[in-house]
């Protein structure tokens, strides 16, 4: 009877034992087969755990990678991780991992956060968002391509009445040579090709794919240049009113950004601000800067809107407009777009400038000046 109980402690350590043998065995399959890569380092940054998916995404072995400090990684990994755990919030929004052998650009996501161990140590989580990321690409181009489509019959009337008048005063000067007609007329054609021009230009613009992220902030923009460019191509869709825009940018300031972008980020912003104004009065526009960042509001006097619809209108497909009406994507585009450029937008409801009514549109983008380089 003895033996039996002395057994027993033995007995129950190697059940403990056995158990925690299966808790350790089913931790590290979780580790190796999670969809995201995960990495665990040390406080002298040095790698301790490396799962199956660090290693597909990086092309690094887990033998390779354990125990090489993250600056000894290869490229671009040393800046991706470093960058995780320098920052206090952890986390990188999106970084570019180069291009892939079929040249298409690889985009992760990279969280950090402490773990509650000896050592210091935190792990990495580094999400692939390359396919995501490429969606959001072509439904942007989608997006420039059905702007283009709705301005098709403005373009028309845009370019069709210069080139009536360019018919018209060809025909007085066939009839006629007198020098002073015909020195007014070659300059009332010159007049009205630059207006022809100045469209084609804006529309190929518009239907530009863009320069991509990586050469988004690259270029001093004048900002009103941009938004007065926006209201006139608005202003060709015949299908709808004319808008009346009251822009009080500065002649000179300019943003840092990219400006087939800025483009399609006011042509957006305006349009809303046009549905909504409808009638009620213009939409305004105004900008300061303060420092390193300029600051653009775009007003307008129509109803306000709740904190319930500020909340989600940023959202890709959400959209107030009856289907078949809106497809929901263009302020999650415009807000895209502003973050490739280092920017960012918010909504205000009310709008300052009319108490108890209208939608601000705030637009926040690094300040520039002439002949900045951005290299």
């Amino acid at each position: 009877m003895n033996l039996i109980y002395s057994a027993v402690p033995a007995l129950a350590l190697l059940i403990v034992l056995v158990l925690l043998y299966r808790q350790r065995r089913e931790y590290q399959q979780t580790f190796e087969e999670l969809p995201t890569g995960l990495c665990v380092v040390g406080g002298d940054n040095r790698v301790l755990r490396w799962n199956r998916q660090m290693s597909s995404l990086s092309g690094v072995s887990a033998e390779e990678a354990i125990t090489e400090n993250i600056t000894n990684l290869p490229s671009p990994w040393p800046l991706a991780l470093s960058e995780a755990l320098e920052d206090p919030h952890g986390t990188v929004i999106k970084q570019s991992l180069g291009y892939d052998e079929n040249g298409g650009e690889r985009w992760v996501i990279v969280h950090s956060s402490p773990l509650q161990l000896p050592g210091r140590r935190r792990q990495i989580l580094v999400e692939d968002i390359t396919d995501y990321q490429r969606l959001q690409d072509e439904l942007l181009h989608n997006e420039r391509l059905a702007s283009i489509g709705r301005l098709a019959a403005g373009v028309a009337h845009e370019i069709g009445n210069p080139v009536t008048g360019i018919a018209c005063i060809a025909q007085n000067l066939a009839d006629n040579a007198d020098a002073t007609e015909l020195d007014v007329g070659t300059q009332e054609i010159l007049k009205q090709t630059e207006r022809i021009s100045r469209t084609v230009n804006s529309l190929m613009q518009l239907s530009h794919p863009g320069s991509g992220a990586q050469e988004a902030d690259s270029v001093a923009c004048n900002l009103a240049d941009c938004i007065d460019e926006a209201a006139h191509l608005l202003n060709l869709d015949m299908d709808v009113p004319r808008g009346e825009f009251t822009n009080n940018t500065d002649r000179e300031l300019l943003v840092r950004g990219d400006n087939q972008l800025l483009l399609q980020v006011f042509l957006n912003l305006l349009d809303n601000a046009r549905s909504a104004a409808a009638e009620e009065g213009p939409v305004t526009i105004d900008a300061h800067q303060d420092g390193d960042t300029t600051t653009i509001c775009i007003d307008n006097p129509g109803p306000a809107i709740s904190p319930e619809v500020i909340s989600q209108v940023f959202e890709p497909f959400y959209t107030t407009k009856d289907v078949g009406e809106g497809t929901g994507l263009g302020l999650a585009l415009v807000r895209r777009m502003l973050e490739d450029m280092g920017g960012s937008v918010s909504l205000v409801s009310p709008a300052p400038s009319s108490p108890g009514r209208g939608v601000r549109a705030r637009v926040v983008l690094f300040s520039a000046e002439y002949a900045q380089s951005f290299e």
